[in-house]
């Protein structure tokens, strides 16, 4: 009897040895990128879409759109997703980004307030988000 519960408590414990040393590798692998991105807009509303785009991905642990500086900040895990999947998921509601522009037909209806001047610079080296 003794000797079965030193039996069943070792096997307890190694158990446990070996699940907080695979928990560990698993906190090891999850790499965390933190980036900023300039994306297109204007309003409160735009905030509000942008930021639930990028949420929308899977990873994206913070996204905050700064109105005035045109800029998002982004905290997103790098083995689940990375910045073009989040710009795409962007461009799609009708922002544009660094990298990625919406379609004419997604930026035009967006709400009167939210439709921003198309910037040529980006309009000439960007391409649209739904472009190969």
């Amino acid at each position: 009897m003794k000797l079965q519960k030193i039996v069943t408590s070792v096997f307890f414990l190694s158990f446990l040895l070996v699940s907080f040393s695979g928990v560990d590798l698993q906190a090891q692998d999850k790499k965390v990128e933190d980036i900023e991105i300039t994306v297109l807009g204007n309003c409160g509303m735009c905030k509000e879409r942008i930021e639930r785009a990028a949420y929308t991905v899977r990873g994206v642990r913070q996204a905050s759109w700064d109105v005035d500086e045109k800029k998002l900040t982004l905290s997103y895990r790098s083995d689940r997703t990375d910045q073009e999947t989040i710009e795409r998921a962007i461009a799609k509601v009708g922002h544009d980004t660094e990298n990625f522009l919406a379609d004419e037909e997604t930026h035009a209806n967006l709400h009167t307030c939210c439709v921003y001047p198309r910037d040529p610079k980006l309009l000439e080296k960007n391409k649209l988000w739904n472009e190969e």
